[in-house]
């Protein structure tokens, strides 16, 4: 789309213009305009067509449904990741790239983010010191230019710092990413579903303080899945800290971050570690789960070897 006529039409829409009004301003047919804005929903911004009326969505739709990827063979490799924090100038694009690289040598077929992929934009006034870029636009194609890309497809959620853009009034910049980029699906914000062959799993970014123990986020939330629709596989973000577990028939895991700690969380207290799961499902002759052996890798200021 061109840039000074998406720019017009959102600054009409901004001013809650008329229909009618915001086509004689741009000098399109009314069906020109509804496709301009069907457009921009699919490069992440928040605005939609509904009852004649050009509006702004105050956050973004929530994702129904699940998510399927046929999956056919015998073992099903992963790599679970999380709070990236892409922009920060605590953003460790070295791991990741170490990762990725890692990714395929280990014959990974899909890596998961369960949020934060981006630092966004806050209204914290000192976040201005901890961020590389200082537009949408700009953290945007930093993700874009520098994400990592592997021989399979990453699949993320959004984080709150993620959504932070859309308090900014920019958009679903995840979204916008994989509008970009062929090899990340973005799934929607905060939770989805997805089932791998027969292996259905969460994501779940989460919101709010981190807990007196890091399970507790996890399991509360898991206590309020329902048991016919609990996954063989939950993953959690935002809290920053590892943690597995394997309850009734779900595993568990809390994916750290890859960001080193920041002005921000050292000032707080908040714990900050870097790690990210390697996770192998064995599959039984009718493809379902069989077991599930999980792999952590953590990582210290420079780039370490794995630990055991």
């Amino acid at each position: 789309m061109d840039k000074e006529l998406k720019g017009k039409l959102k600054y009409l829409i901004n001013k809650k213009k008329d229909f009618a009004v915001i086509c004689e301003e741009l000098e399109l047919k009314d069906y020109e305009v509804i496709g301009l804005v069907m457009l921009m929903k699919q490069d992440g911004d928040l605005v939609d067509y509904i009852d004649g009326q050009i509006v702004k969505l105050t956050k973004p739709i929530q994702t129904e449904g699940t998510y399927h990827v046929p999956h056919n063979l015998e073992r099903l490799r992963l790599l679970l990741i999380s709070d990236t924090h892409l922009g920060s100038t605590s953003d460790r694009l070295d791991i990741l790239r170490y990762v990725y690289d890692k990714a395929d040598k280990r014959g990974v077929q899909h890596i998961l983010h369960s949020g934060d992929l981006f630092e966004g934009i806050s209204n914290r006034p000192e976040q201005v010191y901890e961020r590389r870029m200082h537009s949408y636009d700009d953290m945007l194609q930093y993700g874009v230019d520098n994400y990592p890309s592997y021989s399979g497809k990453t699949y993320a959620i959004s984080g709150n710092h993620d959504d932070w853009m859309i308090k900014q009034g920019s958009g679903e910049i995840i979204r916008s990413l994989a509008r970009q980029r062929e090899d990340i699906v973005y799934l929607g914000p905060s939770v989805a579903d997805m089932q791998i062959g027969k292996t259905k799993i969460r994501l779940f970014h989460g919101q709010g303080k981190v807990g007196y123990a890091v399970s507790y986020k996890m399991e509360r939330y898991l206590d309020a899945i329902p048991m016919a629709e609990r996954p063989h596989i939950l993953q959690m973000g935002h809290i920053h800290r590892a943690f597995y577990a394997h309850r009734d028939e779900t595993h568990c895991f809390q994916t750290s971050a890859l960001q080193d700690e920041t002005a921000y969380t050292k000032s707080l207290g908040l714990p900050n570690s870097k790690s990210c799961w390697w996770v192998d499902v064995n599959l039984d002759d009718k493809g379902r789960v069989a077991s599930i052996v999980p792999e952590l890798e953590t990582f210290g200021p420079k780039l370490v070897k794995k630990r055991r």
